[in-house]
């Protein structure tokens, strides 16, 4: 990472975070004001109730996070949004009661530039509320410290699906393992749907997102990509060419069974904070592939999978890094980085490396 980066990193870190709150619901704007409020370092210097007195007060003064509504008159949030990122771009966090984790909604708005959701804050009960208001401020911190550079407007393209072509006898050879954790959404889309050619060896997709989130997310990048996707089930035979995803909840060993690979999945345990399923995976692949083994890891905020990384790189394999630029979160690919073996390369060279790999 560049000097400059770093240094925006730590101002980011120092400074109060200016919030802009933007809802057709002058009591809703309240409530988010007064969630975030709880915490002194967020500082509310405006809120807008429609998309165009929001696009005026984004121009006139410097935020650090937009909070958007979606469902609003004359100009909806997925629309502002991408005026937003267009004409002033702002780390914006999307909260309405059609942002939940796992809809589409959430996910179109990922691909126009927002950089998380949240559901809605529901006043049902105070110990409820509560709890919404100390997720509602940690995604809140997690979205103000991004890299906005990293944070694009992707015009992604329906693909029609076409039938996997299976590469020899379908005996894998080599595996391809990406991970990445918070902002690991908009990395996977980003990267994913300019691949067009079939990958010779399998890729595993780690994503540190919950199994059933996950599982709304591959269903949505069905339409974007014209290959064989899967979440990982118990006991997943692996085939060349195909991508398979595993949650944060879940670790993934690797095993032959009747000559065939086996991907098997299980509840993660909790090692501690350096060490997680990506790790168990990694070393996994290693003993079974070694050299034949390419890692790649994506945005993220942890340091979970310096472990494994090390031992591939023991045995020769190959580590990869998002381009740090390009990261919403660039702390893990950074502290992978801190191998003298491990290298970062462009989305283009990702893509490359993922589908040549054998």
């Amino acid at each position: 990472m560049n000097l400059k980066a770093q240094n925006e990193i730590i101002q980011k870190e120092d400074k109060k975070i200016k919030v802009l709150i933007v809802d057709d619901s002058p009591l809703m704007c309240i409530v988010v004001s007064q969630i975030l409020s709880e915490d002194d370092r967020f500082e509310i210097v405006g809120r807008a109730l429609n998309g165009y007195e929001a696009l005026e007060m984004l121009k006139a003064k410097k935020c650090d996070l937009c909070t958007l509504d979606v469902n609003m008159p004359g100009m909806n949030g997925l629309t502002v949004l991408k005026h937003i990122m267009i004409r002033c771009p702002t780390p914006t966090l999307m909260i309405s009661a059609f942002t939940s984790e796992g809809s589409k909604i959430s996910f179109d708005a990922l691909r126009y530039g927002a950089i998380d959701f949240f559901h809605k804050p529901s006043m049902e009960n105070a110990a409820s509320l509560a709890e919404q208001g100390e997720q509602l401020r940690s995604k809140a911190i997690n979205v103000a410290r991004v890299q906005l550079r990293a944070a694009q407007y992707l015009r992604l393209h329906h693909k029609t699906p076409r039938q996997l072509i299976l590469v020899g006898d379908n005996l894998v050879e080599s595996l391809v393992i990406m991970h990445g954790a918070i902002g690991s959404y908009a990395s996977v889309l980003q990267l994913l749907p300019l691949i067009e050619e079939v990958p010779k060896s399998p890729v595993i997709i780690s994503m540190g997102v919950q199994q059933r989130y996950l599982e709304s997310f591959v269903k949505y990048l069905r339409g974007y990509l014209p290959f064989d996707i899967f979440v990982a089930s118990e006991r997943q035979h692996i085939r060349p060419g195909a991508f398979y995803f595993i949650s944060r909840e879940l670790a993934g060993t690797f095993d032959y069974v009747d000559g065939k690979l086996i991907l098997e999945t299980a509840p993660r345990p909790e090692l501690n904070e350096k060490e997680g399923g990506i790790d168990l995976l990694l070393l996994s692949a290693s003993e079974h592939f070694g050299s034949k083994t390419l890692a790649i890891f994506l945005s993220g905020e942890n340091r979970q999978g310096i472990t494994g990384a090390e031992e591939l790189l023991r045995l020769s394999g190959t580590v990869m890094t998002q381009q740090l630029e390009t990261c919403l979160r660039p702390e893990l690919p950074k502290a992978i980085l801190e191998h003298p073996d491990a290298k970062s390369a462009t989305l283009l060279e990702l893509v490359q490396k993922t589908t040549s790999w054998s």
